[in-house]
């Protein structure tokens, strides 16, 4: 009866285990895990379309559905978050291989002219749409925030 229990109780912890084990491993390729990431073809035409304007030298490599946002990264290092509306809420270029700062179009000519004008040579490497405001980082790792209306609110190195 004894070895019974014991025979039980292991044959229970090497099931568990193993579950648990198969649980935690990590996706192998893009194929293996098309539940939570698209194609990389075509993810959406409004991301598609939004890469093709602003980082037209990179490829989309991953798009990531979230729970309220997708979360995109380009072959050059480039990741950029969207809203289930399909609207940018944040950039990160600080990786990229080809892009040292946010595409100009991107930023609002306020915070263009704040960074121009009081920081000189160093240009914005992120940058993010809160609702309150904007966040940006730039080159030096200087986080600056902004008010909805263009106000520093906050400087952080």
């Amino acid at each position: 009866m004894r070895h019974l229990i014991i025979t039980t109780a292991l044959a229970f912890m090497v099931s568990f285990g193993s579950t648990n084990a198969m649980a935690c491993q990590q996706p192998k390729s893009l194929e293996q895990s098309k539940e939570t990431i698209f194609n990389t073809d075509d993810p959406t035409p409004a991301i598609t379309q939004f890469v093709k304007t602003y980082f037209p030298k990179a490829n989309i490599s991953m798009v990531h559905p979230d729970k309220d946002e997708y979360e995109v990264r380009l072959n050059d290092g480039t990741e950029i978050e969207f809203t289930r509306g399909f609207e940018w809420k944040k950039i990160d270029c600080e990786h990229s291989t080809s892009y040292t700062n946010i595409p100009a179009e991107l930023v609002p000519e306020q915070i263009t002219n704040y960074v121009k004008n009081n920081f000189g040579s160093q240009v914005i490497t992120k940058i993010e749409k809160k609702r309150k405001g904007w966040d940006i980082e730039l080159t030096n790792k200087l986080e600056i925030k902004f008010n909805k209306n263009f106000v520093v609110t906050k400087m952080d190195d």
